[in-house]
């Protein structure tokens, strides 16, 4: 009779982003995103790029705006994952398994989300979001970053959890305009990887 494996010896369980791929991670995806974008606004907007900051509050209203609601969900969500049924199932997450092993440092943590924040934003937000709409849109964001797992209840959670997350963004983007957007995000971003640089999602039950 064998014994049981061990999860924590479950193949890349342990995986680690490269420190010194990290920066390069992040400007090569920013250069995609924009890319992307741009050849969306090419053509089917038949316009330029810079329209999608056309609308929306003035550039400093976006720029508050975007700041509170970054750290109103980052708050919102940081309360969730320290609690079952959240917090039993983090580590199934290849983004959150990867970044919780990956020593990150306060440069790490900005740069990370302030590409992340922008080139995102335009991308899902400011290119897609206005051929699909905010639900397709938010569904297609969320499982590129493959947040959408069934297995268990803690699963379902969480992917609503994200899914609402981008919904917030999608609004945002429609209501306040897209630096409002970019904004929300880096914030949130920058907040949750401070935490995981800090250890303290590791402290909230996880192993990381």
């Amino acid at each position: 009779m064998t014994d049981k494996p061990d999860i924590n010896d479950e193949p890349g369980r342990h995986l680690q982003i490269p420190k010194r791929n990290l920066l390069l991670l992040s400007v090569g995806s920013a250069v995609v995103y924009l890319l992307l974008a741009w050849l969306i606004f090419y053509f089917f907007h038949k316009t330029e790029l810079v329209s999608a900051f056309e609308h929306g509050f003035s550039l400093s209203n976006q720029l508050w705006t975007g700041a509170v609601a970054g750290g109103a969900g980052a708050a919102v969500v940081t309360l969730l994952i320290k609690r079952p049924p959240v917090a039993g199932v983090l580590d199934d997450f290849y983004i959150v398994r990867a970044l919780k092993n990956t020593p990150l440092t306060k440069f790490d943590c900005v740069q990370l989300s302030l590409f992340a924040g922008t080139g995102e934003e335009l991308l899902f937000r400011g290119a897609i979001q206005p051929l699909l709409g905010i639900w397709v849109t938010s569904v297609i964001f969320v499982g590129i970053h493959g947040y959408f797992k069934f297995q268990k209840p803690g699963h379902w959670v969480f992917g609503a959890m994200m899914f609402g997350l981008s919904m917030g963004l999608g609004y945002l983007f429609e209501y306040a305009g897209l630096a409002a957007a970019m904004t929300a995000h880096a914030v949130y971003d920058l907040i949750m990887l401070y935490l995981v640089a800090d250890g303290s999602m590791s402290r909230s039950g996880q192993t990381p």
